[in-house]
């Protein structure tokens, strides 16, 4: 029987369906990620005519929004790049409506000299009203330890409890509560939070409440930022408002990453805080700080030969859990998709497959192994890594050739066999 042309044929056949079926699953964007700062002048125009094409005159994501390519934001590749802004406070830490006020929740102690049923710790109800005895309700949130003094004092004489002459009574903060604010604008999860819980708690399982006196860090601005996974790249510190009470007030937190003041002021349950958005990428802002996220967890997939798992690659949480700052060749490090075989490893590649934080649509690219370690500080080849980012790890093309070959001798082995069995029988004939 003829079987070898055949073989041959179905051989070739088998190539050619493998090798188009692994090239057809080759990642090949290599559009530049949301960190791009700024096009080049040269690629400007080049880069909006193609943008107007596609999506119109309006930016779809954060990477083609045409605000990224006003002539303020800094070439691709800054370093430490944040906009320009008010340096310093731009409101005092002492203004009056911008102290430490009680809020619901909060406890204090009243001391009344010679009268020790009117004394003791007393806790702002849910309606932000304080319940006195004999002497009725008053509404406490939003009030100065200063007033809620007096106020107390006014309510005790009006009762008829005490004389006014010479009368005087002691108030002192004991704990204050968690609170709840919402959190808006250039944030990474917006919403409702809770914040100073983890302090309070703390508070009343270690400390006798007979102390007065607390110091409450996390029920300031920077706390409700933080809870909301912090300010993104693009957020305008100098424009950060706060709303009390229908009024608002315009925040400078800059000094959280250039070391200036800020304005960190106390909160009440029900403030709004709302960060504003700027227009350029700001690669100073990703890093760790006061009103930034500490680290991201990031999804790895490395299924290179010769693993054929992840854990067969150590991808652990110690590889998925990085520092805020992180850049993909870092990611792709932990992933171990660099190093070995230079001949077979070196062109990898990997994909990185990113929801923008501004547009919360899913951006998909891929780069190069050779190329990320030839050009580490490029931000249109080495983007940040953002939280939730997924990073998943392709096999170089000599792999890939040699993963067909044995495909093939795996599909062709059976056929060989019976061909050898064909001719043996033939023979004995």
């Amino acid at each position: 029987m003829r079987l070898k042309p055949l073989l041959v044929v179905a051989g070739v056949a088998i190539a050619s369906l493998v090798g188009a079926c692994a090239q057809s699953h080759r990642p090949g964007n290599h559009n530049p990620l949301y960190d791009k700062e700024r096009a080049e002048p040269a690629d400007r125009d080049a880069a909006l005519n193609r943008h107007r094409a596609a999506n119109g005159p309006f930016g779809a994501s954060l990477k083609d929004d045409l605000s990224f390519f006003k002539e303020s934001c800094p070439p691709a590749g800054t370093a430490d790049y944040i906009e320009p802004g008010p340096r310093g406070r731009t409101n005092s830490l002492s203004h009056r409506e911008l102290t430490m006020r009680y809020s619901t929740g909060d406890r204090f102690n009243i001391q009344v000299p010679g009268a020790p049923e009117f004394s003791g710790d007393f806790v702002v109800n849910a309606d932000g009203r304080v319940i006195l005895p004999f002497a009725g309700e008053l509404p406490v949130r939003g009030v100065t330890n200063e007033q809620l003094t007096k106020d107390i004092e006014r309510a005790l004489i009006k009762a008829k409890l005490f004389e006014a002459k010479g009368f005087k009574i002691a108030v002192r903060p004991v704990l204050y509560a968690p609170i709840n604010v919402t959190v808006s604008g250039a944030v990474f999860l917006r919403g409702r939070v809770t914040i100073n819980g983890d302090h309070a708690g703390s508070a009343i399982d270690n400390r006798n409440l007979t102390k007065t006196g607390d110091s409450p860090l996390d029920r300031f601005v920077g706390a409700a930022i933080r809870a909301a996974n912090g300010v993104r790249p693009d957020a305008d510190l100098a424009n950060i408002r706060l709303t009390r009470n229908g009024k608002s007030y315009t925040l400078n937190w800059r000094g959280a990453i250039t070391g200036e003041p800020v304005d960190d002021v106390p909160l009440l349950d029900g403030d709004h805080v709302h960060v504003g958005e700027g227009t350029c990428f700001q690669s100073a802002l990703v890093r760790p700080s006061q009103i930034t996220i500490g680290g991201v967890r990031i999804f790895v997939s490395n299924l290179t030969v010769p693993a054929n798992n992840n854990t067969n690659s150590a991808v652990n949480k110690d590889s998925t859990g990085v520092p805020y700052g992180t850049r993909l060749l870092a990611g792709v490090v932990a992933a171990n998709c660099v190093g070995g075989s230079l001949a077979s490893n070196a062109h990898r590649y990997a994909v990185l497959i990113s929801r923008n934080p501004k547009t919360k649509e899913t951006e998909v690219i891929q780069r190069s192994i050779e190329e990320l370690v030839l050009s580490p500080d490029r931000d249109s080849i080495n983007p940040y890594l953002m939280p939730e980012d997924a990073i998943a790890c392709y096999d170089s093309a000599i792999t890939d050739t040699r993963e067909v070959a044995n495909t093939l001798s795996t599909i062709l082995s059976p056929i060989q066999s019976y061909t050898n069995i064909i001719n043996a029988g033939s023979t004995s004939k």
